[in-house]
C-alpha cells in the first residue's frame, strides 16, 4: 500500500469469481475464529482492524457484540469498500467505526485490546513502520494478531524442487493483482515482529496446502478437506500457506 495508491483497483481480486475466493474464505474464517476465541477468553472489549478485504474477519468480529464487545474500529484506504460494507451491516453505529485512511496516516488517542493485521503487512511499503506505529494504540495487556502469506508454503517448496518455480520469494501475477509487495517466511516475520518491540506469544500455520489453488479447484475439494488441512496446518507454520502470529508488548 503506497501513499496515494488507488486501492479501489484491487477490488476485482476479492470478488466471488476469483479462483482464490473459496480458499481465502476458509483460512480467513480460521484466522477470525482464533482471534474471537481470544476475545472471549480474555473478555476483551475493543478491536482495531486494519483493512476490510473479503469482509470475512470483520463479519466474524461483529458477532462478538452479543458477547460483550463494545467497539470495533476499521481502517480502510478504499472508500468504495467502506461504502459497500457500511450499507450491508446492521449494528449500533456507536459500536462500529469506519475510518477512511492510509494506515501510515492514522492517529487516535484510543487504545484497543486487540489490533488485527490479517494479511496487511505484505501490502504496505514499510511493514516495520506499521508495527512500530501501532504499538501506541495497543492497551497494556493487549494482543496483536498478524497473518501473512508464507513463501515457503509446502506447495511452493514442491514447485521449486520440481523446477516449476525459480524463486520461492517471487511474486506471481495474482500476487501483484492482489496488491502484494512481498512474501514472508517464518523467520522473517518473527524477526520483524520482535524488532518492533513485541513479544511473540504463539506462532501457528494457516492451511497446509500441498498443491496449487488451480489444482485444488480442479479436484473439487470440499470443505471437509479444507478443514482438515487447516487443522493440520496449525502445527506446521514453517510450511503452511500462511503464518499466524499472536504477540504482545
Amino acid at each position: 500500500m503506497t501513499k496515494n495508491e488507488n486501492l479501489n483497483e484491487y477490488q476485482d481480486s476479492y470478488k466471488e469469481d476469483s479462483k482464490y475466493f473459496d480458499e481465502n474464505h476458509f483460512f480467513l474464517e480460521h484466522f477470525a475464529t482464533r482471534l474471537c476465541k481470544v476475545l472471549r477468553e480474555r473478555s476483551y472489549k475493543s478491536v482495531l482492524s486494519l483493512g476490510i478485504g473479503h469482509q470475512v474477519v470483520n463479519g466474524t468480529i461483529r458477532k462478538e457484540f452479543s458477547h460483550g464487545l463494545q467497539l470495533h474500529t476499521i481502517l480502510e484506504g478504499s472508500i468504495d469498500l467502506i461504502n459497500d460494507l457500511s450499507k450491508s451491516i446492521e449494528v449500533d453505529r456507536e459500536k462500529i467505526e469506519f475510518v477512511h485512511t492510509y494506515f501510515e496516516d492514522y492517529d487516535t488517542e484510543k487504545q484497543y485490546d486487540i489490533i488485527e493485521m490479517g494479511f496487511i503487512l505484505e501490502h504496505v511499503d514499510d511493514p516495520g513502520f506499521i508495527l512500530n506505529k501501532f504499538k501506541k494504540f495497543l492497551k497494556p495487556g493487549g494482543t496483536i494478531f498478524i497473518g501473512v502469506p508464507n513463501a515457503r508454503s509446502l506447495h511452493r517448496l514442491i514447485g521449486f524442487e520440481a523446477g516449476l518455480l525459480d524463486d520461492l520469494y517471487k511474486l506471481s501475477e495474482y500476487d501483484i493483482r492482489f496488491g502484494h509487495k512481498r512474501f514472508f517466511d517464518i523467520d522473517s516475520i518473527k524477526d520483524l515482529v520482535t524488532s518492533a518491540g513485541y513479544n511473540i506469544c504463539s506462532v501457528s500455520g494457516l492451511l497446509l496446502k500441498p498443491i496449487t489453488t488451480a489444482q485444488m479447484v480442479q479436484l473439487g475439494w470440499k470443505s471437509n478437506i479444507y478443514n482438515a488441512l487447516l487443522k493440520i496446518g496449525d502445527s506446521f507454520p514453517e510450511i503452511s500457506n500462511s503464518i499466524l502470529i499472536e504477540a504482545a508488548l
